[in-house]
């Protein structure tokens, strides 16, 4: 082969990786975003105990509202589940990176979505926001029945991502609960400790 066409055969098999790379670069970056979210320990026992990152093919999701059904667009997400020893779940936290483009809009049809939800429940108005610099809304069930017990939101409005807790309800032999008193105890622990640790993760990666 001359030796020009053999450079040419080159550079163009390093164009060809660039681009590759840089999506793989730019996927790490997406999955590096929603990184401290997945990475913390509570002083009172709590655990995660898994972690499952969104389908690739997964770019949306549907949120109903009082308007009707809305898709919420996505960049990447995450799911965590959190335990305490010899109980079922406790937590199903969904961490979702929303595109920069239309965060503001996103974010509200998230937050039509809670309020969607309000009939029937009670809206939790002494919550302090923002908590360790994450933006919060929630609502709690008025007594312990069903399967979610209460759904709130974070808000980094600086990474525009949207944090979505589903605190869970099991059994009573098998939670860390008995009383409306003690789940609330617990919540406010877990909204308090959770974004901490998020907020201390975020500084350790700047």
């Amino acid at each position: 082969m001359h030796p020009g066409t053999a450079q040419r055969a080159i550079l163009l098999s390093v164009a060809g990786f660039l681009p590759l790379l840089a999506s793989q670069l730019s996927a790490q970056s997406v999955a590096g975003t929603l990184e401290p979210y997945t990475s913390c320990r509570f002083s009172d026992g709590l655990q995660i105990v898994q972690v499952d990152t969104l389908p690739s093919d997964v770019h949306s999701r549907p949120v109903e509202t009082d308007s009707g059904s809305h898709q919420v667009e996505l960049d990447a997400g995450v799911r965590v589940m959190f335990a305490y020893p010899d109980t079922d779940f406790y937590a199903n936290v969904k961490t979702e990176l929303l595109p920069s483009a239309n965060y503001s809009q996103l974010k509200q049809i998230v937050l039509d979505g809670l309020q969607h939800l309000a009939p029937g429940n009670t809206i939790n108005v002494s919550l302090k926001s923002p908590i360790n610099g994450l933006e919060a809304h929630g609502l709690d069930r008025n007594k312990l029945d069903g399967g979610v017990l209460g759904v709130y939101l974070f808000f980094d409005n600086t990474a525009h991502v949207v944090t979505t807790i589903y605190f869970l309800n099991q059994e009573p032999q098998s939670r860390k609960f008995q009383t409306l008193d003690e789940y609330r105890l617990l919540r406010d622990r877990f909204l308090d400790s959770y974004s901490s640790c998020i907020q201390k993760n975020q500084q350790s990666r700047q």
